[in-house]
């Protein structure tokens, strides 16, 4: 049902830049995951079945109950007795293993003048313990019974100690941390977010004359205190060296930074070609101004629920 790459909020999906490093910033709205849900005007939260159900649902009914902080229209939050147009629900249980394994030592047996001249080795017995969630949920519309959301999602965590050392951490806290991630991802699933982050730019000069490449370097220093000098400088340099790869690539950060989803998406794309080092980087922006340019367009519509 995911249709959009995942952001995460800072601390999460994308790592933040150096204070120092020449970075732009950016601030936008994400689409859902689940785009039909996020527009339904009235949203529900029925008890999840399971031994963990009803933990896993209060987690979400949580989050829910926040939306709308960060400013981003949302559908509202209602109780399932009003008939809300989408309803979620679902199951969640948990399951823990535990595996007997023997690991080896080394201790010394001998020592002379202080030192260790022969050691032996031994067993000690051990247990690994993997604890896993899973969980099924589901939106149903009202209107016509359809499910416009079906979501298989699980955690995993897995830790281990032996007789000379270690600890088992309790299973209680390990499954609350699961449940608060679940949450978080259905949140995410089900409402347009706003995120504030910072991508690093590209500051490669090759392939530029001796003048732009100067211009490049003074467009890469502004980037720490006049954010709009730079994309300005970036734009020129662009149209003297419309195929020099990096200088795409920050345009197109810049257009994502300044609202101007279409224009970023086509420079992204063309920065593929012109700037293959930075394919990774590349398809990620793709990604963002995708789920922005959707984000964009959910809010308004929204908005006129």
């Amino acid at each position: 049902m995911r249709g959009w790459i995942r952001i995460a909020v800072p601390g999460l999906l994308m790592a933040a830049a150096p204070a120092a490093a020449e970075t732009v910033r950016v601030e936008g709205i994400f689409a859902a995951g689940a785009r039909e849900v996020s527009l339904l005007p009235t949203i529900g939260v029925d008890p999840f079945d399971g031994e963990v159900g009803e933990q896993l649902s209060a987690a979400i009914e949580r989050r829910l109950a926040r939306l709308g902080e960060d400013g981003v229209p949302h559908a509202a939050i209602v109780a399932p007795s009003l008939r809300p147009d989408g309803l979620l629900s679902g199951r969640a249980g948990v399951a823990a293993e535990e595996f007997g394994y023997i690991e080896t030592r080394e201790k010394c047996a001998e020592k002379k003048d202080d030192k260790c001249v022969r050691r032996v080795k031994f067993r000690v017995d051990c247990v690994r313990r993997t604890v896993t969630l899973r969980a099924d949920l589901r939106v149903v519309r009202h209107r016509d019974g359809r499910v416009v959301y079906a979501e298989p999602t699980s955690r995993s965590d897995t830790d281990s100690w032996c007789e000379d050392g270690g600890f088992a951490t309790g299973v209680d806290s390990r499954v609350h941390a699961m449940v608060e991630s679940i949450a978080q991802e259905v949140r995410l699933d089900l409402a347009p977010h706003r995120e504030r982050y910072t991508i690093r730019i590209r500051e490669e000069r090759d392939g530029l004359t001796v003048d732009l490449a100067d211009r490049f370097r003074e467009a890469v220093r502004l980037t720490k205190h006049d954010q709009a000098a730079a994309c300005a400088a970036f734009a020129a340099i662009g149209e003297a060296a419309p195929d020099h790869g990096p200088t795409l690539f920050n345009r197109a950060l810049c257009a994502e930074a300044d609202g101007r989803y279409a224009e970023a998406r086509d420079l992204y794309t063309r920065a593929r070609v012109f700037a293959p080092g930075a394919g990774g980087e590349v398809s990620k922006g793709l990604g963002r101004v995708a789920a922005l340019a959707a984000g964009e367009e959910d809010v308004r519509r929204i908005a006129a629920l």
